[in-house]
C-alpha cells in the first residue's frame, strides 16, 4: 500500500521538478490585487494522466485536460475574490445575480490556454491560463455600476483646468484595494469618477482604470494610452477600502481637468498603490 501510495508522489515531485528547470513560463498571478496590477489572471494547473494502460497519445490527451481544470478551478477561486466595491466580491454578487453568475462562468470557459508543457515518463501535465482584466471588467461592470451608483460632483463655478489629458492618483500612503469598480469621491461623498463615466466598447478593450506602484510606470500606462500630460493628484483618504477620497481643492481641480481633457471617457486613469 506504502509503495502504491509513494509512486504518484514522487512522479508529481519529479515532473515539478522538470517543470522548474525551464526558464520561459508565465508569472503567476495568484491573488485579485496581482491580477489588476498585471492586467489580468495568469494561473498553472496541474494534471496526471489516469493510471491504466492507454496509448502514450491519449494519457498525454487527459493529462492536459485534467491540468487545463484545475487551472479553470484556480481562475474562478481568484475571480471570486475580486472586489466589486467595498467588501463586496464577485462571488457575493454572483449569489445575488444569476446574470452576474453566468457572466462570470463565461468568463472562466473564455480562459485562454497560454502554455501547455507535458512529462511523459511521469505521464503529468501543466497548463497556464489567462483571463485579461479588461475581458473580466467589459463583462461584469456594464452589470455592476447601477447597483453602486452615488449622487455626481457638480462643483459651482469650476475653474478651467486647461491642457491635462490623463489623470494619476497617488494613493500609496493608504491602504487602497483595486477593484472593478474604483471611484474617485469628494468628502461629502460625491462621485467625481466612476466606470459609469467610460465609454463602454473602452471598458471592454483595457478595463477602467490602470494600476501601478509607481509614478513613472502611471506616466508609462498612460502614455499607451494616448496622453502626453496626465494630472498628478495626491489621494487625501480612502473609503470602504476602494472609493479614493480628494480634498476639496483637488476634486475642484480634477473635474475641470477633465471637462476640458475628456480623459475620464476614454479610460486614462491610473492609480499608483503601495
Amino acid at each position: 500500500m506504502c509503495k502504491i501510495f509513494l509512486l504518484p508522489v514522487f512522479m508529481l515531485a519529479f515532473a515539478v521538478a522538470s517543470w522548474a528547470g525551464l526558464t520561459d513560463m508565465p508569472q503567476e498571478t495568484l491573488d485579485p490585487k496581482q491580477a489588476f496590477m498585471a492586467g489580468g489572471v495568469m494561473v498553472k494547473g496541474e494534471g496526471a494522466a489516469p493510471d491504466k494502460p492507454i496509448s502514450p497519445a491519449q494519457k498525454r490527451m487527459l493529462a492536459l485536460r485534467a491540468a487545463k481544470i484545475t487551472a479553470l478551478r484556480e481562475v474562478a477561486e481568484i475571480l471570486n475574490g475580486v472586489a466589486v466595491t467595498g467588501e463586496t466580491t464577485v462571488k457575493d454578487a454572483a449569489a445575488s445575480s444569476d446574470v452576474v453568475r453566468t457572466s462570470v462562468e463565461g468568463v472562466v470557459t473564455g480562459a485562454r490556454v497560454v502554455k501547455e508543457v507535458y512529462d511523459p515518463a511521469a505521464a503529468m501535465a501543466a497548463v497556464y491560463v489567462t483571463v485579461p482584466l479588461q475581458g473580466i471588467a467589459g463583462s461584469l461592470i456594464p452589470l455592476l455600476s447601477g447597483e453602486v451608483a452615488m449622487p455626481p460632483f457638480q462643483p459651482a463655478g469650476a475653474a478651467s483646468a486647461m491642457g491635462y489629458d490623463g489623470l494619476i492618483i497617488d494613493a500609496r500612503e493608504l491602504e487602497m484595494k483595486p477593484a472593478l469598480i474604483n471611484r474617485i469621491i469628494t468628502k461629502g461623498g460625491e462621485a467625481i469618477y466612476d466606470p459609469s463615466k467610460v465609454a463602454r466598447e473602452v471598458i471592454a478593450s483595457r478595463g477602467a482604470a490602470g494600476y501601478t506602484s509607481g509614478i513613472d510606470e502611471a506616466m508609462s500606462i498612460l502614455a499607451a494610452r494616448g496622453s502626453k500630460n496626465p494630472l498628478v493628484v495626491k489621494a487625501s483618504g480612502v473609503v470602504r477600502g476602494t472609493d479614493v477620497e480628494l480634498a476639496p481643492e483637488e476634486a475642484v481641480m480634477v473635474f475641470s481637468a477633465n471637462q476640458t481633457g475628456g480623459f475620464f471617457e476614454a479610460a486614462r486613469v491610473v492609480f499608483v498603490l503601495n
